[in-house]
């Protein structure tokens, strides 16, 4: 498999816990609003400690950004919540809008690794239900927490050009993802997809496209249906696109 690339993140490791651990802000070293000598600090390099402001931040734009929204955030809310002050805000990420791009790659990154590995096992078992039913109930759970939902449903558009072309690059990863496995699936069987591949493009784009926008409407109707809901109907959509086919 050969995903799309992606924008690379500023962040220095973007499989840090996320949904559970990331009301835990811990600071091991007082942020006392001097510059950073580089100097070993609690047994700590400069770079450990800047991997460990990175990940303060990253925990608290899930909150504020999954909360209030990229729109309603300030620099002054974001330090207050990460427990930093605002100069090393600027130093790890430089402005809202690059710690909005890092939350959305972290937690997007984390959904796809989940979903490959999801892929693998069921991919062995030769089961495209079985592979389908699995594959959107891990994801409707991970989208549960209306905070990584509202972040990679609704936060990134319209904000620029540039995070426009993140958005993108991550829709068409994951329908390169999602083509990929299901073509998989076909050719263990000995049937072709008998369509080009810019066409299988454009269904994965619409697949994802679909999940996205039953996602958005879960998350705005305030989860008013239920997961089991959420699952059956991205099943009839992808195994109804995937009857044309055979």
């Amino acid at each position: 498999m050969s995903p799309f690339q992606t924008k690379p993140s500023p962040v220095t490791d973007l499989s840090a816990p996320t949904t559970a651990d990331s009301n835990q802000l811990t600071t091991d070293r007082p942020d006392t609003g001097r510059p950073d000598t580089g100097r070993p600090y609690a047994g700590q390099s400069r770079e450990q400690r800047s991997a460990q402001r990175q990940q303060q931040f990253l925990a608290a734009g899930l909150e504020v950004f999954g909360t209030d929204g990229f729109r309603h955030t300030t620099v002054k809310s974001l330090c207050r919540t990460a427990q930093l002050t605002d100069r090393y805000f600027y130093q790890e990420f430089g402005s809202l809008e690059g710690l909005l791009q890092a939350v959305y790659c972290q937690q997007m990154e984390r959904i796809y690794r989940l979903l490959e590995e999801e892929f693998q096992r069921c991919v062995a078992t030769d089961n495209l239900h079985q592979l389908v039913r699995n594959s959107l109930q891990l994801f409707f759970t991970e989208l549960e927490d209306p905070r990584i939902a509202r972040v990679c449903m609704l936060e990134l558009e319209g904000v620029s050009a540039d995070t426009d072309a993140l958005y993108l690059s991550y829709i068409q990863r994951f329908a390169r993802q999602l083509t990929d496995v299901l073509q998989t699936l076909r050719q263990a069987k000995d049937a072709d997809w008998h369509i080009s591949e810019e066409e299988a493009e454009l269904l994965g784009t619409g697949l994802v496209g679909a999940m996205r926008q039953i996602t958005t409407s879960w998350l705005l109707s305030n989860y008013a249906y239920s997961r089991d809901l959420m699952v059956s109907s991205g099943e009839r959509i992808i195994l109804g696109l995937m009857s044309q086919l055979n």
